[in-house]
């Protein structure tokens, strides 16, 4: 499979995280984003990578209130729902942040249902939490799961996490390969946060499917507009 520019929470290099114009511009060059998914006090499902912003509690602070904050030059946060609508041709990879160490933690991973719920063909749902998208897997066995990786544990390790569970792609850290890619059959490998086209060209040559990137235009401009094969796009 060619490898192909995935949009790390829309386009940071031109664009505040997680905004819907970062998305939307991120599609007009690439054929995936990736976003953050977590929930508000009022269970609405916010864009938003960190469990605090702009001093609120995103778990405590309801939608009305996180609309206003301001991400930087005047953008403002989105929800899952606006973006999947404003995104009909892209693939998105909706990231799952529900961790037991932060405010609003879904022990019964409600979050990752109800997204999972919104997913279409060609979209993954993700998280850094194997029980997350083993649970959407057991609800949802026709929505495509990705486990995200970093170096606590070993990338044979989180290759064997996957292929146990069924789950049709891996996120790994792109420090955590130094070497040949540990290809499994049928397993996508999406490593994160890839800025450097060199390198982009280097994990693709070894199998690297999306290459999840802050500067999308520029990745995808150096791989050659690649796009996901065809059983993969939305």
């Amino acid at each position: 499979m060619g490898g192909y520019a995935v949009g790390h929470r829309g386009w940071p290099e031109r664009f505040p995280d997680n905004c819907l114009a970062g998305f939307m511009a991120a599609s007009a060059v690439a054929p995936a984003v990736e976003l953050d998914v977590r929930r508000s006090f009022d269970g609405k499902l916010v864009l938003l990578h960190d469990p605090v912003t702009a001093g609120l509690v995103v778990a405590d602070t309801p939608w009305p209130v996180l609309a206003e904050v301001d991400l930087g030059d005047g953008h403002r946060p989105a929800l899952l729902d606006e973006v999947i609508a404003a995104l009909p041709g892209a693939a998105i990879q909706i990231e799952i942040k529900n961790h037991p160490d932060e405010a609003g933690y879904e022990p019964d991973h409600r979050l990752a249902l109800e997204a999972a719920e919104r997913a279409r063909p060609g979209d993954l749902v993700t998280s850094y939490n194997p029980a997350t998208v083993d649970a959407v897997r057991g609800v949802f066995p026709g929505v495509r799961t990705g486990l995200v990786a970093t170096p606590i544990i070993t990338l044979d390790e989180a290759v064997r996490r996957c292929v146990d569970g069924g789950h049709a792609a891996l996120i790994p850290r792109d420090d955590m390969i130094s070497g040949p890619l540990p290809l499994s059959e049928g397993l996508e490998l999406h490593p994160f946060t890839v800025n450097d086209p060199d390198r982009a060209r280097e994990l693709v040559e070894s199998g690297a499917s999306g290459i999840i990137t802050d500067d999308p235009g520029l990745i995808s401009q150096h791989l050659g507009a690649r796009t996901p094969t065809r059983e993969h796009r939305p």
